[in-house]
């Protein structure tokens, strides 16, 4: 988190800077087991979310702001997929309770991820169903996609109130329980702050 806000505070990118943000990613990928090439690879599916303001920007004449937004946009999502790769979001829940984060932020963010689930199971298995009554790829079917978009999230509201009313009944205090977070050792203290200490030096390169 403070390396993709560091990044997002630089008001320009050196080489330098770039490489050492880029180095400091990819050790934190293999330290932690994971496919360094695959993450690379999917973080590019954040540029043609930006592209477009990194073409007006280009058109516009001011080609550095333009590689700027891209190459920061990178990064950012590359050190986000970094750092859900490699810890379980209940843990980064647990963390960020720990912090004192808004207790709301916390809660929303936890809802959000369980009600993912609950849209991926309605989704699969309207598309089973529709499979199942001889639909096929094409035109006909993305008219149909219009009405079952709109199915998928009522169903799915109406599954988040029957499961929200059985947990009520079981005495749900309105607080969803995360793992306890453990107490920091002091080998992860020192890594907190040199991280802490890189990112904030990344300004003064």
């Amino acid at each position: 988190m403070a390396l993709a806000i560091s990044i997002a505070l630089l008001r320009s990118l050196s080489a330098l800077q770039l490489i050492l943000a880029a180095a400091a990613l990819l050790i934190a990928a293999w330290a932690g087991k994971l496919p360094v090439w695959r993450l690379l690879r999917v973080s590019l599916f954040v540029l043609p979310f930006v592209g477009l303001f990194s073409l007006i920007v280009y058109v516009s004449g001011d080609a550095g702001r333009a590689w700027l937004i891209l190459v920061k946009s990178y990064l950012s999502a590359l050190a986000v997929l970094v750092t859900i790769s490699s810890t379980p979001l209940p843990q980064l829940l647990a963390a960020a309770r720990f912090f004192r984060l808004p207790a709301l932020l916390v809660e929303v963010t936890q809802l959000i991820y369980r009600y993912i689930f609950v849209l991926s199971g309605e989704a699969q298995a309207m598309r089973t169903a529709f499979l199942a009554r001889g639909g096929r790829p094409g035109r006909g079917a993305l008219k149909a996609s219009s009405g079952m978009v709109a199915v998928l999230f009522s169903r799915s509201y109406e599954k988040a109130a029957v499961i929200h009313n059985a947990m009520s009944a079981r005495g749900f205090s309105g607080r969803l329980r995360t793992p306890e977070f453990r107490p920091i050792t002091v080998t992860e203290a020192f890594v907190l702050l040199g991280g802490l200490v890189f990112t904030a030096g990344l300004h003064f390169i």
